[in-house]
């Protein structure tokens, strides 16, 4: 199959390297040097064990100047610039393209609609946590499940990905109830990724300091209810739970919205924080601590020309 990965950092790296054993995999991206170096030297994953594998032979190209459809177009964008890469790449979507956001956040199935049949959209979360090195080289620092499913009971489409990410070596599941899995994935973003890019810490240093924990606690309790209100319950144990595990697999890796900070570029907060925010208007579910969040990072972003 040919397939499309519309972002090429860290976890777009990672699953274009492992579908490249069995597929025809672009990888696209607006950065030109790492499109450069994955054109010239492959993608390079490094495991949590000190091994590395060099996948060669993967095509790149810069995002806007691919125009061929493909049967499946992947996208790991930042949500932030969801709506521009899509833009920028909709030569990609055809009729039969099928198109899967395994991103961080909410409302990425909705931007997709636009450029492609809503039957043929598969949401998904990973588990699987990476750091992009740069130069094609991706830290894979975590494994887990990939969990996909469609809000259109689009039982072929499904069917088809599933076979496609498993024939990788990745380990998936199949949802029938995808909203709960992603509702999972923000509990879990909005409090490990906000927490690690405010205090700059590896993502297991929020279940071993009591401080860290009873903040993460304040987030996911709000974002809980608001869950409910929209119609997905969650125990609370298993809430923490949930984010507990996560932080223990996890614990020398670095989130996504840390390396954004790193990198002194904007970050997720709107997608995933913000994303609680604006549903809880609809219920009128107060989030003082998430809302207290959005505007932290947000000033956190602004404070960048003063870094060295």
């Amino acid at each position: 199959m040919k397939i499309a990965i519309i972002g090429a950092g860290a976890m777009g790296c990672l699953y274009g390297a492992f579908l490249s054993q069995n597929h025809d995999v672009t990888m696209i991206d607006s950065f030109e040097p790492q499109i450069n170096a994955i054109r010239e030297n492959g993608i390079t994953i490094q495991e949590k064990d000190g091994s590395e594998r060099v996948y060669s032979g993967i095509y790149a190209a810069l995002s806007g100047t691919c125009h061929t459809p493909a049967d499946i177009v992947i996208v790991f964008v930042k949500s932030t610039y969801t709506e521009q890469a899509l833009e920028q790449n909709s030569s990609l979507f055809a009729d039969h393209t099928l198109a899967v956001t395994l991103q961080n956040g909410a409302g990425n199935d909705r931007k997709m609609e636009k450029y492609s049949k809503k039957e043929n959209i598969i949401i998904g979360t990973s588990k699987h946590n990476a750091t992009n090195l740069g130069m094609g080289i991706s830290k894979h620092s975590a494994k887990g499940v990939t969990t996909i499913g469609s809000n259109h009971n689009s039982t072929d489409a499904v069917e088809t990905v599933r076979e496609v990410l498993s024939s990788a070596g990745l380990d998936v599941e199949v949802s029938d109830d995808i909203q709960r899995i992603i509702w999972s994935k923000l509990l879990i973003n909005l409090s490990v990724n906000t927490f690690t890019a405010i205090t700059e810490t590896p993502i297991g240093y929020m279940i071993k300091n009591q401080h860290a924990w009873d903040f993460a606690k304040r987030l996911i309790y709000e974002a809980v209810e608001v869950a409910e209100a929209d119609g997905t319950y969650f125990d609370r144990r298993e809430a923490l739970d949930m984010v507990r595990n996560l932080c223990e697999v996890a614990g020398e890796g670095y989130s996504s919205m840390y390396q954004d900070r790193k990198k002194r570029v904007p970050m997720e907060i709107d997608a995933i924080n913000g994303a609680i925010v604006e549903q809880a208007k609809l219920y009128g579910v107060p989030t003082p601590y998430n809302t207290l969040i959005v505007d932290l990072i947000h000033a956190i972003e602004g404070a960048y020309e003063f870094y060295d």
